[in-house]
């Protein structure tokens, strides 16, 4: 009989396989003392088999059982298999269409008998059973390392040691010039840019993706905040973390408020290479002014909404451009960059931490019984009203500045030239409101009355 070894472990910590090497010795032995021909070997290394995530090596196998090329599947244990009921199912009909025997070094499942079956659904039941109390106990021991404030554990977090008790200098600082990208009003596809230009990969050793980066910039570890479990984009932050930290709470908050506007989204289209696509309005109706190209090749501003109205995109961006610096060199610059409604973000986070550590207590008081749930209610409604205008302050307190790097520039048009795209959007969205007006009929050249700009407060 023609038989394939299967051999799976769930995470790989080193990256050398040991497991499973250790699987495929025991296989091999078992199918030289059945007399069995092994003719392929399938390895699924650092896969789980009961998560949703596909299994390359065992999807692989299934195709050639049902084209006749595996007669017999060898594998260390059932739970090698499946921790899953529905592909034991699925097992069960292929061993009834195929005749597909399974063989395990831990005993042998017989599939075309109602006892093999019954036998298979049990094991695969307590397999199923012992993932979901392995879960538990990780959940259970990742909350008690939160509650004390210790750092996560798990793969090594990029931009920090292994015990992610320590940062790595030269990670940690381009994290920190990524969360500045997008302060100036960069994209999530520009820090992925930055990264993969500045020779870091991630730490699977691959290169940055947008939803890579989106996760790296979300995740509360870089501001050593520590966090309840729940879905990564609304994760509920429950302290400080005694690890340090890249970036202040307020920079972290104000980057989340960013990525979690819905209005945001992530598009899998080219750079975008037009100063004021989706910046200007069209005059005629209100609308932001998308870009393209028209038939001689030259590109333009065209209305979103209708064809009503184009313009050509060169002079507009440099009549914009020219006002923007002509603002930025002025002697009253500088009055740009004040902000009196600055707050303490010190004292802000103090506050914070004690609301979060009141929150805490009153749960414990009704955990205990010392305090009814009804008693309770308005006391944490109060708290969390309390918490979240906190964090809605320290959010604003940490949008950067776009024009900081402009002002008091000793060339400015130097330092123009040095930004990218994104940040000399930022920059005119910052500054002023566009609208792109009809250049009317039979107009040559540029005239600057056919694009109206107004200052910003």
């Amino acid at each position: 009989m023609q038989a394939a070894l299967y051999l799976r472990q769930s995470l790989d910590k080193t990256g050398e396989g040991a497991a499973v090497d250790r699987q495929r010795d025991a296989c091999l032995k078992l199918a030289e003392a059945r007399g069995y021909e092994v003719v392929a070997e399938y390895v699924d290394n650092s896969v789980s088999a009961s998560s949703t995530k596909p299994r390359p090596a065992y999807t692989r196998m299934v195709a050639d059982v049902r084209a006749g090329r595996v007669d017999v599947i060898v594998a260390w244990h059932v739970d090698r298999l499946t921790r899953k009921l529905t592909d034991l199912e699925d097992l069960i009909d292929l061993s009834a269409k195929t005749g597909l025997t399974i063989a395990t070094v831990t005993g042998d499942l017989d599939l075309s008998t109602d006892t093999g079956r019954l036998l298979g659904r049990i094991l695969a039941s307590v397999a199923r059973g012992e993932v979901e109390r392995k879960g538990a106990r990780q959940k259970a021991a990742a909350a008690q390392r939160s509650a004390a404030g210790k750092p996560p554990t798990g793969p090594r977090g990029f931009g920090y040691t292994a015990d992610g008790t320590e940062v790595v200098d030269d990670e940690a600082a381009v994290i920190r010039k990524a969360y500045d990208l997008m302060l100036a009003g960069g994209t999530v596809r520009g820090v992925a840019r930055l990264l993969n230009e500045s020779g870091f990969t991630t730490n699977r050793g691959n290169e940055w993706k947008p939803y890579a980066v989106r996760s790296l910039l979300m995740n509360p570890r870089y501001a050593a905040l520590t966090w309840a479990p729940g879905p990564r984009d609304h994760r509920q932050i429950t302290g400080h973390g005694e690890w340090p930290a890249v970036v202040t709470e307020e920079t972290w908050r104000a980057v989340n408020d960013l990525l979690n506007n819905p209005a945001r989204k992530i598009t899998t289209t080219n750079r975008r290479a037009y100063l004021l696509s989706g910046l200007a309005t069209c005059g005629k109706c209100g609308t932001p002014m998308g870009a393209g190209g028209n038939t001689r090749g030259v590109r333009v501003y065209r209305c979103k909404a209708s064809s009503h109205l184009s313009r050509a995109q060169q002079p507009i961006d440099e009549y914009v451009t020219a006002l923007a610096l002509a603002r930025l060199s002025r002697p009253d610059a500088a009055r740009l960059l004040e902000d009196t409604d600055r707050p303490d973000t010190e004292q802000l986070r103090t506050e914070a931490m004690t609301a979060r550590q009141r929150l805490a207590n009153v749960s414990e008081l009704v955990a205990d019984g010392t305090l009814q749930a009804h008693e309770a209610r308005d006391t944490v409604a109060r708290l969390r009203t309390e918490l979240a205008t906190i964090e809605e302050r320290l959010t604003h307190a940490g949008r950067g500045d776009v024009l900081g790097p402009l002002v008091g520039a000793d060339r400015i048009e130097e330092a123009w030239e040095a930004l990218d795209l994104d940040r000399r959007r930022a920059v005119v969205s910052t500054l002023m409101d566009v609208v792109v007006l009809p250049a009317g009929r039979g107009a040559r050249g540029f005239d600057p009355a056919t694009v109206q700009v107004s200052p910003r407060s």
